[in-house]
């Protein structure tokens, strides 16, 4: 079905799903009659989708080259780039021309997107149900639990046993529950079937009372408060930084930086540690402050107070370990996670802050 709509709508250039399926949705009825109509309608939003994807990428790709093309044949040095009124007029006709020519290419048949993988939405109680599904009690919610489902297809129904990640058994045990919606991905290289399912969940407003969870940053820890009481949560990010440091340097003078024994030794670091104390403290933080019903306040750093920073220090060794060391990571990662459990974020300047508290002014 997606190999008979992806020619006309490429040719004709159709964005729309409404025009693409008034055009295409009964002589695809009439040449698939057994089949479900939702299946149609997803095949109809699966090609607008493909084109607009392959005209955008595929104009961004041309006015690039167009735009280098025109710096070339112009002339213009680094210093004449600086000014944004040339910079902007020659990217937007550069982009004018990528998107006319990309018109022409799909236009004539020349460039059409081609069909790697497919995936398709079920989007009713009428395309896919659960097989046999037992009511499970969590924490006190009731939820639905099911290990096979049941799938519409021209051959009447087809059954697929599932077997759901641990990511899945953690979200139940969270109160999400299933939804009907549902999407499958066909994976050939591993023959099987991908099937992704939605969660809902119902949430109460977080209502933050008059509490504050100041949060400090630092290179080998992160200091907040319990209660009334300051706690240090120490990372030793230092060390692991100064680690893999080590490492990369020993691989680099035993096979190259640039071989392929070097690539591969590299890949083996799994530089994973990082990240792991990352997510974990901001998951203590902000566990801690929704407990609370409280406001974190995190100071306002950007990448440029960081290389300020760093320029200060002569020591090479001090200045890689501050840069690697990610404080600006740890500060996503908290604001990420507040953002998922809904606890709300109060960045302030980091300017004084050790002296003058930022909330109540007073030293």
């Amino acid at each position: 079905m997606l190999g008979d709509v992806l020619p006309h709508a490429s040719r004709n250039i159709i964005e729309s799903y409404y025009r693409l399926k008034n055009e295409k949705y009964h002589e695809l009825r009439s040449m698939y009659p057994n089949i479900p109509s939702h299946y149609v309608h997803g095949v109809c939003q699966d090609a607008v989708e493909r084109i607009s994807s392959l005209r955008r990428n595929r104009a961004r790709q041309y006015s690039r080259e167009i735009f280098d093309e025109s710096v070339k044949h112009l002339g213009l040095g680094k210093r004449d780039l600086r000014g944004k009124r040339i910079v902007r007029h020659l990217w937007r006709r550069s982009w004018e021309i990528a998107r006319h020519q990309v018109d022409l290419e799909m236009s004539n048949g020349i460039l059409e997107p081609r069909i790697n993988s497919v995936s398709l939405w079920l989007v009713d109680d009428h395309v896919w149900k659960p097989v046999n599904p037992t009511k499970i009690d969590i924490n006190g919610v009731e939820n639905i639990f099911f290990t096979s489902v049941a799938i519409n297809t021209h051959r009447g129904w087809v059954h697929l046993d599932l077997e759901p990640s641990k990511e899945f058994y953690k979200l139940l045990a969270r109160g999400f529950k299933p939804t009907s919606h549902a999407k499958i991905k066909v994976d050939r290289k591993n023959r099987r079937v991908l099937f992704h399912l939605s969660l809902e969940k119902e949430v109460d407003i977080y209502r933050p009372e008059d509490i504050v969870k100041l949060v400090d940053v630092n290179e080998n820890s992160v200091a907040t408060l319990y209660e009334a009481f300051a706690v240090i949560l120490e990372t030793d990010l230092a060390k692991t930084t100064l680690g893999y440091s080590y490492r990369k340097k020993s691989i680099q003078r035993r096979n190259g930086s640039g071989s392929r024994e070097a690539r591969n030794a590299m890949k083996k670091l799994k530089e994973g540690k990082k990240r792991d104390y990352r997510m974990k403290t901001a998951n203590l933080v902000v566990r801690d402050a929704m407990r609370m019903r409280g406001v974190i306040v995190i100071e306002r750093i950007s990448g440029d107070d960081i290389r300020v920073t760093i320029a200060r220090y002569r020591n090479k060794q001090l200045r890689h370990r501050i840069y690697q060391s990610t404080l600006k990571g740890e500060l996503n990662a908290i604001i990420d996670k507040a953002r998922e459990y809904g606890v709300p974020v109060l960045m302030v300047d980091p300017r004084n802050t050790s002296k003058i508290c930022p909330i109540y002014k007073a030293k």
